[in-house]
């Protein structure tokens, strides 16, 4: 059973950027019913216990369980039928791009499919992103660009005796850079994919970094600032074709990395 959150004060939950906010009974019953199929309480085609025995559990009237239904209907987690019920869908069939569905996939701890998917969807799509920026990006785009540059430069080259603090800053100026990067092209779709991956793009950030020793001492930091570098070098000269082989070089050694530090994971749990 996925973790109980109805608790913990909604300032303290993490949240991905985008998720919608349904309020009130209503939220919390959508919130935990999604994690709950999320983590696997009840698998795909099985179905979920009576409508007026889940009322029951969760305190709520029977117009908000078919509303929370109806919502869950929506993200693909459940389909309901007047003569079989309600059932839980199909993986495939799950809205995975939906804020929500992410955001509950994180909290339930499904997160090594989910890092291994994101990592593909770099692979694919952001070689080809800073190759477009480096192309089409205008004068305030290069300036965000360098700006996010500096700021990565900024927590390389300043010393700090608080790693944990170091290592939230290098993730934070590293999603701003990749951001700059994919804002310059100008697209909104790929601006709005960016802002639903993120919490799982900073939880793959923290996977590498780890992998790496730099939850004890920043371990590798110098050749993820040359990748990095190498990227923003021939950003900056306008050369697309050698901005996009950077990036290419730059996503195997994260890919590696990340490999690796879910096999750590994986050892911890055992």
């Amino acid at each position: 059973m996925a973790p109980d959150t109805r608790n913990i004060p909604r300032a303290r939950r993490p949240r991905l950027a985008g998720v919608i906010e349904f309020r009130g009974v209503l939220g919390g019953a959508v919130a935990e019913l999604g994690q709950r199929i999320v983590a696997g309480e009840w698998q795909p085609g099985e179905s979920i216990p009576r409508e007026p025995d889940l009322c029951a559990e969760l305190g709520i009237s029977r117009s908000i369980m078919r509303e929370a239904m109806r919502v869950l209907g929506a993200k693909g987690l459940v389909r309901s039928r007047t003569s079989d019920g309600t059932r839980v869908t199909a993986r495939a069939e799950w809205r995975l791009l939906d804020p929500d569905v992410m955001d509950w996939r994180i909290r339930a701890g499904d997160t090594e499919d989910l890092l291994r998917d994101l990592l593909r969807v770099r692979l694919v799509l952001e070689p080809g992103i800073v190759r477009m920026a480096t192309l089409c990006a205008d004068d305030a785009a290069r300036a965000k660009i360098a700006a996010a540059w500096a700021d990565k430069v900024a927590v390389y080259t300043t010393p700090d005796a608080d790693y944990a603090e170091r290592r939230r800053r290098f993730i934070e100026t590293d999603l701003a850079f990749h951001h700059a990067l994919l804002e310059a092209t100008g697209s909104q779709l790929l601006d709005q994919l960016f802002a639903v991956t993120q919490a799982a793009l900073r939880l793959l950030l923290d996977v590498q970094m780890r992998a790496r020793g730099y939850e004890s001492e920043m371990i590798g930091m110098e050749e993820s600032h040359q990748l990095h570098e190498a990227v923003f070098v021939a950003f900056e000269r306008r050369d697309a074709p050698g901005a996009q082989a950077a990036m290419e070089r730059l996503l195997e050694c994260a890919i590696a990395d990340a490999r690796a530090g879910l096999a750590v994971r994986a050892r911890d749990a055992e």
